[in-house]
């Protein structure tokens, strides 16, 4: 998993920055906020899940830089991504005929990278990077049990092989009213695994893995400031 996501950012930067042209640069500014449906799995070899039962949310500022390629109207855009992400992890199951349930609701500082191809007033997006997260909520809720834990991140710690989470995200976006922009995106969140023996397996049902993928709709804003005409 690490691996994959650290091979893809290196053919990322290897192919994308030798097109660019950093004296034609512009500086590119942009905010987004994020609302989606999310479905999860705890089969790790899977990526779709079979339902999506619950929500996630979040928002990101973006900093990097967009390079005109053959016209003003079409463009590259490298970004830095900082945010928050609420993710959500809501598992059914069916135990001796009758129904049992578990939910994570993580709380997240998010960092990646992203590209945007610019044509016109649609942009195509394309990027991952990692969420980490500073808490979280577990229910499990079955006919002969209720559970309700709060972690912190050094709880998670002991909880999941890794409590980084390593996600992919793609979008189309249409620009409105200039720089204002509406689209679609959809977001996958690798597999976090369980230690096998951490302190609440006594509790919880699923002890492998559980992933996430999400679809959803994202609002936002995104400016490119060339500084060229400040100085001529």
């Amino acid at each position: 998993m690490k691996l994959t996501i650290k091979l893809f950012l290196t053919i990322f930067f290897i192919f994308i920055i030798p097109f660019y042209n950093l004296n034609a640069a512009r500086l590119a500014l942009g905010f987004t906020s994020q609302f989606a449906l999310s479905g999860a799995n705890t089969n790790a070899s899977k990526i779709f899940p079979s339902g999506f039962r619950d929500f996630d949310s979040g928002f990101a500022f973006s900093i990097g830089i967009n390079q005109p390629i053959s016209s003003s109207s079409v463009s590259l855009s490298l970004l830095l991504d900082l945010g928050y992400y609420h993710d959500s992890y809501d598992l059914k199951y069916t135990i001796q005929g009758k129904r049992a349930t578990e939910n994570y609701q993580f709380e997240s500082f998010l960092i990646g990278g992203y590209a945007r191809f610019n044509f016109n007033f649609i942009s195509l997006g394309a990027g991952g990077g990692v969420k980490i997260p500073g808490s979280a909520v577990y229910r499990l809720d079955s006919y002969d049990k209720y559970r309700f834990y709060r972690f912190s991140f050094g709880d998670l710690s002991d909880i999941f092989e890794s409590a980084v989470i390593p996600y992919l995200r793609f979008s189309i976006d249409f620009s409105i009213f200039n720089y204002w922009l509406i689209g679609v995106y959809a977001n996958y969140d690798f597999p976090l695994h369980f230690q096998y023996d951490n302190y609440i397996s006594d509790s919880i049902i699923n002890k492998d893995s559980m992933s996430a993928f999400d679809i959803g709709i994202q609002f936002g804003y995104y400016v490119n400031i060339n500084f060229d005409k400040y100085n001529n």
